[in-house]
């Protein structure tokens, strides 16, 4: 084999075994943060609304709720006990910063920790529940591994009366 076939060959092998490497990689800018269950961001000079998928976070839970001036209620009286839960997301989501998304038909998988998802961050610090309505095969034991973990160290709203005053429990 002549040197040119050689290089021709490694140069292809190369090629080959780097292919996996440039995927469709789905980075947006993060713009601007309203509260712990909404964001904006941008990608290719579009704008974006970002919600975290398959949870209700607190805000949405406040909205939504089964008695909505008693859990509206609670949920203020948590956030003033526990400032930075509210501000939960402006201290672990930088501005200007780019994250890797991806968009599933239930919302928007913000990767804010390496491999871990923000609606994971969120359900770890018991900041959420897992929406009753979501199902996706690929997300449902993860999003439950991260919301036992809070149940079971009794952090966020589970060491609250939040969920039984706002979450109707189906049986």
């Amino acid at each position: 084999m002549s040197k040119n076939e050689t290089f021709f060959i490694r140069l292809l092998t190369i090629l080959m075994c780097m292919t996996p490497l440039y995927g469709e990689i789905t980075v947006g800018l993060l713009i601007s943060i309203e509260n712990n269950s909404k964001f904006q961001m941008i990608h290719n000079n579009a704008y974006f609304l970002c919600e975290p998928f398959g949870i209700m976070t607190l805000e949405k839970i406040a909205e939504k709720g089964v008695n909505p001036t008693e859990c509206k209620n609670a949920v203020e009286n948590y956030y003033i006990s526990h400032p930075h839960d509210k501000q939960y997301a402006k201290e672990h989501l930088h501005i200007q910063q780019s994250y890797h998304y991806e968009m599933i038909k239930e919302g928007c998988v913000l990767y804010g920790n390496g491999p871990e998802s923000y609606s994971e961050m969120l359900l770890r610090q018991g900041l959420a529940v897992i929406d009753p309505a979501f199902d996706n095969a690929e997300w449902n034991m993860k999003l439950k591994r991260a919301m036992q973990g809070a149940l079971n160290q009794k952090k966020g709203m589970h060491d609250t009366p939040i969920q039984k005053l706002c979450i109707k429990e189906e049986k």
